[in-house]
């Protein structure tokens, strides 16, 4: 007896979890344009890229460049919001004679970006 309770809540819990996961979306309006950003790193090291939000002092990691090399990611549409502005924060991997820093660049929806880390 007590099996079959614990299956039925464990059951009644995953239904509960995919049923709340699911967002009901306005098929009438039109998804946000992608913003992108194309990362060239001239550097020999790798670095992490970060998006720092502008309205509070949260980032969002976007991914690894590596050394010599270019990488394209595309900047969630919720990161945007209503900026004009976005800030980018590259970090270096295993070096600690490369340096950090900090990048803001104007911005608006669908645009793709350019970032040049050197």
């Amino acid at each position: 007896m007590r099996t079959v309770r614990v299956v039925s809540l464990f059951l009644f819990a995953v239904a509960a979890a995919c049923s709340s996961a699911q967002k009901t979306e306005d098929p009438s309006k039109p998804p946000p344009p992608e913003t992108t950003v194309e990362v060239r790193n001239l550097k020999t090291v790798d670095v992490n890229l970060f998006v720092y939000m502008l309205n509070s002092s949260s980032r969002v990691r976007l991914g690894t460049v590596p050394g010599m090399s270019t990488r394209n990611f595309v900047i969630p549409p919720r990161l945007l919001g209503d900026m004009d502005r976005i800030r980018f924060r590259v970090e270096t991997i295993g070096s600690d004679a490369a340096s950090n820093g900090d990048q803001e660049l104007p911005v608006t929806a669908g645009e793709q970006l350019s970032l040049t880390i050197q």
